[in-house]
């Protein structure tokens, strides 16, 4: 069995954390179980044995740290909640000494520090981001969405969506210290990027214009190559994009779009550096907010927001399309999709 855990909102129906198994041989979502029930667990992230999730306690905020059991049940360990705002996105660093957090309403990035157990241990720093964008309605001021360590081990990176920006940080026991900005176009509200193994370059994909931009990284700062449409010509509904992840053998993109309800797929070509688009599939459900793809590259799995739905889908590894295979299980307000 593949197993993996889904963090979801808790506003109506969903519970926090829930865990799913995916049965290779015969294709399906085996099972769908709660994991951990906590309040507003909308983002989490795992680093060796240990899962990590935003975490809301009336009206403290955080994230809360768990033991990955040896039958992959959770076992909280402790919290830090010094907030009043809840986060978005977390992402741990390569080393396990930090966690950074992303907080999209208050336009901040946090770090905190774990211990030699891995466990959460204390609040460092926060870095407030300042300006706007031309959308008024989603763009009155910093919304940042995304937060994560460059590949050369030297960085964070964090994508605002409210500001048009991406963000270059150093990071430490001192905290941020903001080295390197990319505005990017004005409008299109880039929420998430992926970076290709090579380190060299990354692939944003926006919200509100619902493209994706190749960038080129180096030594901190980041460069826009080209920007590619993840929509079809012919549409003309509202949508936005959600969530980008690249397969394992990394030559392929996939991004969800939440309005057209699809994911679709991009062919990395060269090195890196420029994409093809070969398909669009439906996405299975109602808002496909996240989406991941299991270790072996063969299965994907997404969540939808407001449906509940999480379909699987088998890849070709080959043209890496997608084939619906299983859309029989609900996870409430899914909104992270992780692997174990």
């Amino acid at each position: 069995m593949i197993t993996g855990y889904i963090g979801s909102y808790t506003k109506e129906n969903g519970k926090g954390i829930y865990k799913f198994s995916i049965d290779e041989d015969k294709k399906v979502i085996h099972s769908v179980e709660t994991g951990y029930e906590v309040q507003a667990s909308t983002y989490i992230a795992k680093y060796k044995d240990h899962l990590y999730g935003i975490k809301k306690s009336d009206n403290q905020c955080g994230i809360q740290s768990y033991q990955i059991e040896s039958d992959e049940t959770l076992k909280a360990t402790n919290d830090v909640l010094p907030h009043q705002s809840t986060g978005c996105h977390i992402s741990i660093s390569h080393d396990g000494k930090y966690l950074l957090e992303a907080v999209y309403g208050d336009g901040v990035v946090r770090l905190y520090g774990l211990d030699k157990d891995l466990n959460i241990e204390r609040f460092i720093d926060t870095h407030q981001q300042k300006g706007n964008g031309p959308n008024t309605e989603r763009q009155d001021n910093a919304h940042t969405h995304f937060i994560q360590e460059t590949p050369d081990h030297k960085y964070a990176v964090a994508v605002d969506l409210g500001t048009d920006e991406v963000i270059t940080f150093s990071f430490g026991e001192d905290g941020f210290e903001q080295v390197h900005t990319l505005k990017v176009a004005p409008g299109s509200g880039p929420r998430h990027l992926v970076f290709h193994e090579n380190g060299k370059y990354a692939y944003l994909f926006t919200e509100l214009s619902n493209k994706v931009t190749v960038l080129e990284y180096n030594q901190g700062q980041f460069k826009v190559l080209e920007t590619y449409q993840a929509l079809p010509e012919a549409f003309d509904g509202h949508s936005q994009g959600a969530a980008v992840r690249m397969s394992h053998d990394q030559r392929f993109v996939y991004v969800s779009n939440r309005g057209h309800q699809s994911i679709t797929v991009y062919e990395v070509l060269g090195n890196g550096e420029a994409l093809k688009n070969v398909g669009c599939v439906e996405s299975g459900g109602d808002w496909p907010r996240d989406f991941n793809i299991d270790p072996s590259d063969r299965f994907l799995v997404c969540a939808h927001e407001r449906s509940g739905h999480l379909v699987l889908f088998e890849r070709d590894i080959e043209t890496g399309l997608l084939t619906m295979v299983d859309n029989t299980q609900k996870v409430p307000e899914g909104v992270c999709v992780i692997f174990n």
